[in-house]
């Protein structure tokens, strides 16, 4: 199966929409309630404005992550980040953020993901670029987007800082100018809870409330043991790997950010209010690169292999054999 994915061709990305609909079909056989976990005003107004039609939001959230699978392709083709173009990338974040059933139905975690792969593209297209500052203030903008979708996104503002530092001579200048696209969706927001008069809720409920020190909600089952041994396993396979990235003083400076964006998605873990398994989806930008790197430093046989007992071991948890 992974020989269609090794293409360059971007024809071929329709394969992981039928990919994304295979992993994700259990949703239709089910009523699976909309995960309203930690939700962002953002996230609140898309599932308010999808009602309780779960089908359309089961065919939304397949598309949405299809969209994302492109957008993660294309930034690890575009940057350059491997000696060959690939889909891989696209292929195995599809593979984790369906990876269990409690991934399935559209969160907010999901949604924010997508201004994260924005805002991570726009990072590293940073690097020795003279003429960057929308890029610079776009880092900001799609950071803090994602953050009223999900709240734990406004931790990735120190990957902000953090990036600019790695791929070119910092300015302050250039830090007000990320700072200031970050604060934009935050003073959008305030502006029309103001004008409703819920400006005090929306700061509480939204932002203060929402942290917490190891606050985590997790079920004390074999159900939910079973579900992390298998995210553990993927990130223990992706972060561990073996691939020799090229040797260019950039490409070195482009995988230190995907670890440390990973990094930083670890370390949401300990600060987010109420966090459930959903909150695993972060971790899989990072993750996804690296899994593909390590699937590509395999020989074609073993990652055949590899691949096809972790989809098999998907659609089994898909469909409760091991639940």
């Amino acid at each position: 199966m992974l020989f269609l994915f090794r293409t360059n061709q971007i024809i071929y990305s329709i394969f992981l929409l039928i990919y994304a609909l295979v992993l994700r079909i259990s949703y239709f056989f089910k009523n699976y309630p909309v995960d309203m976990a930690n939700d962002g005003v953002l996230s609140i107004f898309t599932k308010d404005w999808l009602g309780h039609n779960y089908t359309v939001a089961g065919i939304i959230t397949i598309l949405v992550v299809f969209l994302q699978a492109v957008l993660v392709n294309n930034l690890v083709n575009q940057q350059r980040l491997f000696k060959e173009i690939t889909l891989f990338p696209g292929l195995f974040y599809i593979l984790l953020v369906s990876a269990i059933q409690d991934f399935l139905p559209l969160s907010s975690v999901l949604l924010g993901n997508t201004f994260l792969i924005l805002a991570l593209n726009n990072l590293l297209a940073t690097y020795k670029n003279p003429k960057c500052a929308d890029a610079i203030f776009n880092v900001g903008f799609w950071v803090g987007t994602a953050a009223l979708f999900y709240n734990a996104f406004v931790f990735f503002l120190l990957l902000a800082f953090l990036g600019l530092l790695i791929l070119r001579n910092f300015k302050f200048k250039e830090g007000l100018m990320m700072v200031g696209g970050y604060l934009l969706p935050f003073m959008f927001a305030s502006t029309y809870s103001f004008w409703y008069d819920q400006l005090g809720e929306y700061w509480d409920t939204y932002f203060l409330n929402q942290f917490a020190f190891l606050d985590f909600r997790l079920a004390d089952n074999w159900d939910t043991n079973y579900k992390l041994i298998l995210l553990v396993l993927f990130f223990l396979l992706g972060a561990f790997n073996r691939y020799q990235f090229p040797k260019s003083y950039k490409n070195r400076n482009y995988v230190n950010i995907i670890y440390t964006t990973l990094l930083i998605s670890g370390l949401t873990f300990l600060f987010q209010n109420n966090i459930q398994i959903s909150h695993f989806l972060i971790i899989a930008t990072p993750l996804s690169i690296l899994l593909a790197a390590q699937f590509l430093a395999f020989s074609k046989t073993s990652a055949e292999l590899v691949h096809f007992a972790l989809f098999v071991a998907v659609i089994l948890f898909q469909f409760d054999v091991f639940l």
